[in-house]
Formats: structure tokens, C-alpha cells, sequence
């Protein structure tokens, strides 16, 4: 089985959980991460933050696209006159659980559920039907996101993708947290705190109380 990783919107905290996540399973689980949508590398790559922060303990696939400017994936491939084949993803995908039966992937979305992935309108929510794997909503927890987060949800359900949790990242906030869950009628998962600094030791630190209930056991476990 394997799990995908997937956000409210940008910069909520999506690597940092699958770094978190990755570094609390890979002692369980033979596992690998992959992205394989990304935008930005001019900048930073997620791939190798993720090498950098637990690729010790896990197998780094490469991405299937990867664009510098650091804008939606469908302008991304636009302004270098490339095309995003969600179909070239999906396969990509398949020979992987067929090569490598046992290994549980990470797969780390891009965005926001809804945003494009082709000028044609295809979306991340599209993609992640044909993937059809359970889904890891990760969530700001911080002031606009009761509003974002249950959207989110509610996207999700009306597509039928499985949700299997969330995941709140920032200052812990009692109140969001349950509100969340209760109009949600979801589980949190975890909630991870802000790091003092990206490193591996702090990241191993903040695993050690991810998924106290080990409620993504099921998701990794072999098929």
C-alpha cells in the first residue's frame, strides 16, 4: 500500500510531514518518497530536503516533471513549452508497485487539492482519483484554516478519494483542531509543531509524537 501526502494549499507543510512521517515509519516499513510533480527547483527541490532530513532510511525517487519557476504546474510547463502527461505519472506509479512489492511509497502532492495540472483543466484531485490511494491532508494551523481545511475535505469526499486523517502544522491551536475534527468528522492525526531548525535531529525529535495512535499504520503496511 502507499499514502499521498496532499495540502490545503502551498506552503502548509507538506514536506515537512512527509520528512516526519518517513522518519517515524522507516524503523517499520521499507519505504520510499516520491514527488513527482514539482515546481520551484530553482529555488529549493523538495526531493532533496527530504534526502537531507531522513534519506538515510528510505529510498529517493526522482521526480517525473520538475520545472524552475516557482509557479503552478500547468503555467510551470507552459512557460518552458513542456506538457504534464498525467497518464505518464499514473504508469509511472504502476511499474513501481509492480518492481517493488513490500516497499510502501510516500507520495507528496503539489499545491492545493484543485490546482491544475494541465492547461486542459486536469487537476491534482483528478490525478489522485486515477492514483486512487488514501490521502493525507495536511493543514496550517493556524487563523483561516477551519474555513480551508473543511473545503478540503469536502472536495475530497465529493470525489470519493479516501481521506484517512490530518495533519495540522504550526502552533498548536486547540480550538481549530477541534473544530476541524468536529465539522470534519475527521481524525487529526498529528499536529507539528514549528522546528527551531530543519534539520535531521529535529526531525527524528518531532516523529517520536507523530501518529501516537499509529492510525497510518494501514495505509504503509504490504498489500
Amino acid at each position: 500500500m502507499s499514502l499521498v501526502v496532499v495540502g490545503t494549499g502551498t506552503e502548509v507543510g507538506k514536506t515537512i510531514t512527509c520528512a516526519v512521517l518517513l522518519s517515524r515509519y522507516a524503523g517499520t516499513f521499507k519505504l520510499a518518497y516520491w514527488k513527482p510533480i514539482a515546481t520551484g527547483s530553482a529555488e529549493d527541490r523538495d526531493t532533496s530536503v527530504i534526502e537531507r532530513l531522513c534519506g538515510h532510511g528510505i529510498n529517493i525517487l526522482q521526480e517525473s516533471y520538475l520545472f524552475e519557476p516557482p509557479v503552478s504546474p500547468h503555467l510551470a510547463a507552459r512557460l518552458v513549452r513542456k506538457r504534464i502527461d498525467p497518464e505518464l505519472v499514473v504508469q509511472a506509479l504502476k511499474t513501481y508497485q509492480q518492481e517493488n512489492d513490500g516497499r510502501a511509497l510516500v507520495i507528496e502532492g503539489i499545491g492545493g487539492l484543485l490546482v491544475p495540472l494541465t492547461t486542459a483543466g486536469y487537476l491534482l484531485a483528478d490525478l489522485l482519483e486515477e492514483m486512487s490511494l488514501p490521502c493525507l491532508l495536511v493543514a496550517s494551523s493556524t487563523l483561516g484554516t477551519i474555513n480551508h481545511t473543511l473545503l478540503t475535505i469536502e472536495a475530497m469526499r465529493s470525489r470519493d478519494l479516501q481521506l484517512v486523517g490530518v495533519v495540522l502544522n504550526g502552533p498548536r491551536n486547540r480550538e481549530n483542531r477541534l473544530a476541524i475534527e468536529k465539522f470534519g468528522s475527521v481524525q487529526i492525526v498529528s499536529e507539528i509543531e514549528p522546528l527551531s531548525a530543519l534539520s535531521p535531529e529535529n526531525v527524528l525529535r518531532a516523529s517520536r509524537g507523530f501518529d501516537r495512535k499509529a492510525l497510518l499504520e494501514s495505509s504503509l503496511k504490504r498489500a
